[in-house]
């Protein structure tokens, strides 16, 4: 890039060259110091990538496709999609920050993966952004997870528009300021001797004092002088000041002494996007003109890659003294346009229309260019200039509703292409754009007949295939095989008559989805292939994402994991950049079930709430995937409520629609849930569940109803259910549900060697709960010792990886191997309340009332401590005014409560509830209590650690990390009672937690160091050290995908709290 004539300053390029060393560099001053000058030519000479920031960059998919674009450019092998998502369309109500986070986001990690050397990535001119959320979060972000070897230089005239302190602190800020950028006496001197010849440096000295350097003042007064007699130079230079009033006094009379068609090609560029050669000529100018005045140094500056743009004094300057009027303004943008449109750049052509407020040039511009213009220009802006009624054409409600959808605003969407489809601007596209909001809002009794009636009138043609192919996926969420394949073969052949990739595309994916409905693995793998093939020929992000999802959920249905994941990987990183929620969702939902599947159940946790809360935030019916993972992984830790729960809300919220995947999937959950302590209702559960056997969920739902037959001890019902289910398992490649059968018919037959064939195959598909629970049916079958052993090992393992489904079998298996555990009674408070006398857990059904399971927990509350009996009467009773009564109910409460702890009377009455002048404790030396356990193993390993033995304090904190169950008294969220101990447990938790994070990432043991981080952000999710922590340890494990948005989610958060976010680590 030409410097014009402007020498170099060598003094200032080595102050640049310090942002080689750092993350940031922010040059701030006001307009005339060189600011452009200095980096277009710094940054030639240390191959910097300089993306001048104008108007069209406050459009964040402008700003992000040409900063990408710039960076493919200069950095081999960036992928292609990071230029075309910018683009895309949106999700439903779309968070522009957000996803101008993750396109960043995106941006620098590929950055990371293929930079191996230092690059300069220069935004000038950020207060064309200002007040612009979306892309200032985009260089916000740019900087704060830039990789190491990208250093960000920012140009402005105002300090930056989001908050740097942090990475001051960490001294990765370099600025550059006024002072710095000011010409020193040598400096004014050169120019001046370059200018005016020898004979300018005597009044070089006078010129430096009377501008201070400031450069713009200099060179206008350079240009000024040039076309002086030297004889008046020591007077005009004495005349001058070093304001803007002077520099817009030299800028006006520099202008004036123009060629007149130079001066007339400077106003009309005040109302024009970018100038380019081609345009000047068309304008009535020379061609050489832009670069004409280019080398002034004074008029223009560069733009986008052969163009120019007014410098920020001339624009100021010409618009305030010699704008031009409204005749002018509109036949400059009326020509201008034809320039762009010959050029394939309509958009350019719009953004002249509406910056001179040309209301019939928007028009035309509208109707002749408009599908294109809703992708590439700012079709809404344009909109506004029309008069209210032709607004209101079908045409207009048809452009206005795709550019609002085009841009995530789905309800306005839905109600402009709503109008559209009332009357004559009816077409197949406004019908599947329509329809398609409904469908991913689960609104299936809408969607189907507006797809319907899209496909009947046939134009365009590729969007009434298209709406074949959505109406075959709506048939196949209902279940209505007939249906869907119909459409889905009628979709094939209107698309390949046609040719049109994207309709390709959508038609192989439904047929692929039909065929994992028939479990007919090779034809699923061919029609995801072409539809693969078909998405990326067409560019078509939104079905690349959907298509990479759906091959996950056929990997899951294989209990292929690993697999699964890996597609959810490829889905996860496309539908971040287009912030596409419900596909997003839905990917997410696949990623939660097969971290399931692995055991990684804090990673599940966190996935599956993530999917249900997008569904829910574009208020769709469609929550039930990630409801349905999230109760999972509660059935899985043992919180068989709130587990249940969730269950039942899928399963009202899915019979209205019909969606019987969710519905099917909830049942089968629930069923299995309730075979152990509701028998009856499992069954009844079962049978709704069996209505549904046919396709994808056929199999779990009777391997779900053979778990139910066997704990109610119907054993010839189980054996038949798992008589129809192998084959059909095995057809369909469903090793987990074939590991489930040979562990079902190792216990129903007590066969110890079809119990080792289930363990052989839950190893082989990975997934821990699975095999830990066949050793378990293992272990019932050998000896007692042998059992006890085994399931004494189970308990350790399963409580490392958070899962305690199988305590009550475990507990049954110890009890078995021989006396009872050291305590006589022992009281679980912390996550699921549990008693258990010896190792036989107390049912439920023991307890007379509520309150006698409350005088317990505030009993274990005081940690041994008694409390009067008239406190208690306050806390178990609050409404109870008479004294006397209340004592009265809590004698009986005492009582109930010693005869569950004691139905036997083996022991007195003090035993383990002492009552002593008044008050009331628990007698802890007869009482093993799960929190007093807790905190014992806290305090040994403070000790040991103040002790200096570190292996061994460490060996404690492991053994209280998996001693703590949960929240103390979970169940009672807004008891003040519990509120105390509460509190001191989680900190002891919190201690345990992030002791053993560090250690395991200290052993570069990443995986168990994110386990340990994610189960802090279950406490507290803006615990910052954890985030941080979190997101090191992913990245150093290679997971730098999870690793970037984790570090998104925590700057969000951070953001919440009005907190600047830490750098991403690195």
């Amino acid at each position: 890039m030409e410097r014009g004539w402007v020498r170099p300053r060598p003094a200032l390029d080595r102050r640049l060259d310090g942002a080689l060393t750092h993350r940031l560099t922010c040059l701030v001053a006001t307009t005339g110091y060189g600011k452009s000058t200095a980096l277009a030519g710094w940054g030639q000479a240390v191959g910097a990538v300089l993306h001048r920031l104008g108007p069209a960059d406050r459009d964040l998919p402008t700003l992000a496709g040409t900063v990408a674009a710039a960076l493919s450019a200069k950095v081999p092998g960036l992928p292609a999609d990071l230029v075309t998502a910018a683009a895309a369309p949106l999700g439903p109500d779309a968070d522009e920050p957000s996803r101008a986070a993750a396109l960043a986001s995106a941006l620098a990690e590929a950055l990371a993966a293929r930079l191996r050397r230092g690059l300069v990535l220069v935004f000038d001119g950020i207060e064309a952004i200002a007040g612009a959320a979306g892309p200032v979060r985009y260089v916000e972000t740019l900087v704060r997870v830039a990789p190491r070897h990208l250093h960000l230089v920012t140009a402005s005239r105002a300090p930056l528009p989001f908050p740097t302190a942090r990475l001051r602190q960490d001294h990765e800020v370099l600025d550059l300021d006024a002072g710095d950028l000011a010409l020193t006496p040598d400096e004014t001197a050169a120019w001046a001797r370059e200018l005016l010849g020898e004979a300018g440096a005597d009044v070089a000295a006078e010129l430096h004092r009377t501008c201070g350097g400031w450069p713009a003042a200099v060179q206008a007064a350079l240009d000024a002088l040039a076309r002086e007699d030297p004889a008046t130079w020591r007077g005009t230079v004495a005349g001058l000041t070093a304001n803007s009033a002077t520099l817009e006094r030299l800028t006006l009379a520099a202008f004036k002494d123009l060629p007149a068609a130079m001066r007339e090609l400077l106003r009309a560029a005040t109302v024009l996007p970018v100038l380019t050669s081609g345009l000047a000529a068309t304008l009535g100018a020379p061609p050489d003109t832009p670069d004409a005045l280019a080398s002034r140094g004074l008029f223009l500056e560069p733009a986008e890659p052969g163009g120019h743009r007014l410098t920020s004094t001339a624009c100021t300057t010409l618009a305030r003294h010699l704008p031009l009027d409204r005749h002018e303004a509109h036949d400059v943008a009326a020509v201008a346009a034809r320039w762009y449109v010959e050029h394939d750049r309509p958009e350019l052509a719009l953004r002249a229309a509406v910056a001179t407020a040309h209301a019939g040039l928007a028009a035309t511009l509208l109707d002749a260019h408009g599908p294109l213009l809703a992708e590439r220009g700012d079709v809404l802006a344009a909109l506004e200039l029309l008069p209210e009624p032709a607004r209101r054409t079908p045409p207009m409600l048809k452009l206005a509703g795709i550019a609002e959808q085009n841009r995530g605003h789905w309800t306005r969407a839905r109600e402009l292409l709503a109008e559209a489809a009332a009357g004559p601007g009816f077409d197949a596209a406004v019908a599947r754009r329509l329809a398609f909001i409904d469908h991913m809002r689960g609104e299936f009794d809408l969607a189907l007949p507006m797809y319907e009636r899209g496909h009947a009138y046939g134009l365009p043609p590729a969007d009434a295939a298209m709406c074949a192919a959505s109406m075959a996926s709506v048939y196949w969420l209902k279940g209505d095989r007939a249906a869907c394949a119909e459409l889905a073969d009628r979709a094939l052949e209107q698309a390949r008559s046609l040719g049109d990739a994207s309709a390709l595309a959508m038609a192989n994916t439904v047929l692929a989805m039909l065929a994992a409905l028939d479990g007919d693995r090779r034809a699923n793998d061919a029609y995801y292939l072409r539809a693969l093939a078909y998405a990326e020929r067409a560019g078509d992000l939104v079905q690349l994402i959907r298509i990479h999802a759906n091959r996950a959920s056929r990997h899951l249905d294989e209990a292929a994991y690993a697999e699964a994941l890996a597609e959810t990987e490829i889905a996860g990183r496309l539908s971040d950049l287009v912030a596409f929620a419900p596909f997003a969702a839905l990917n997410i939902s696949n990623r939660a079930k097969a971290l399931i599947g692995l055991g990684r159940l804090e990673e599940a946790a966190a996935e599956a709430a993530d999917a249900a809360a997008r569904w829910e935030a574009m208020g769709s019916r469609l929550t039930g995937a990630g409801l349905n993972r999230l109760a999972a992984v509660h059935a899985l830790r043992g919180d068989r409520a709130a587990a249940a729960a969730l269950y039942r809300q899928v399963i009202a919220a899915s019979e209205p629609t019909g969606e019987v995947q969710a519905l099917s999937q909830a049942l089968n959950g629930l069923a299995e849930l309730l075979a152990a302590e509701d028998p009856e209702e499992a069954t009844r559960v079962a049978a709704r569940a069996l209505e549904h056997v046919e396709g994808i969920t056929g199999v779990a739902a009777r391997v779900a109803a053979a778990r139910v037959a066997l704990a109610a001890g119907e054993h010839e019902r189980a054996r038949t259910l798992l008589d129809e289910t192998e084959p059909v398992a095995a057809g369909r490649r469903d090793h987990a549900a074939l590991a489930a059968v040979a562990e079902l018919r190792a216990e129903l037959d007590g066969d110890a060697k079809l119990a080792d064939e289930a363990v052989r195959r839950w190893a082989a598909v990975g997934d821990p709960i699975g095999r830990a629970r066949a050793e378990l049916v293992r272990a019932a079958l050998a000896d007692p010792a042998t059992g006890g052993e085994v399931a004494a090992e189970v308990r350790e393992r399963m409580h490392t990886i958070g899962c305690r489904a199988l305590d009550d079998r475990i507990d049954a298996l110890v009890a078995r191997a021989g006396p009872p555990r050291g305590a006589k009674l022992v009281v679980e408070t912390m996550g699921t309340f549990r008693v258990l006398r010896g190792s036989a857990p107390v049912p439920r059904t023991a307890w007379q009332s509520r309150k006698a399971r409350d005088l317990l927990k505030i009993l274990v509350s005081r940690r041994g401590g008694a409390i009067g009996r008239e406190r208690l009467v306050e806390i178990l009773w609050p409404e109870q005014e008479d004294e006397a009564v209340g004592l009265r109910r809590l004698n009986v409460m005492v009582s109930t409560l010693r005869a569950v702890l004691d139905p036997g009377h083996a022991w007195p009455a003090d035993e383990f509830v002492v009552s002593d002048e008044g008050a009331l404790r628990l007698e802890l030396s007869n009482v093993e209590v799960d929190v007093e356990s807790f905190m014992e193993l806290v305090g040994q390993a403070v000790r040991l650690e103040q002790a200096g033995r570190q292996a061994e304090a460490l060996a404690r904190w492991a053994a209280a990390e998996s001693a703590y169950g949960g929240e103390f008294c979970e169940e009672d969220p807004y008891a003040d009672w519990a509120v105390g101990l509460r509190e001191q447990l989680r900190l002891a938790y919190v201690q345990a937690a992030a002791r053993l994070a560090e250690a395991r990432a200290g052993e570069r043991r990443h995986d168990e160091a994110a386990r340990y981080w994610l189960r802090l952000l279950e406490r507290d999710r803006y615990d910052e050290r954890a985030h941080l922590g979190l997101v090191r340890v992913l990245d150093l494990a290679g997971r730098r995908g999870d690793a970037r948005r984790r570090y998104r989610l925590y700057a969000e958060l951070m953001r919440e709290l009005e907190v600047e976010p830490a750098p991403y680590p690195t």
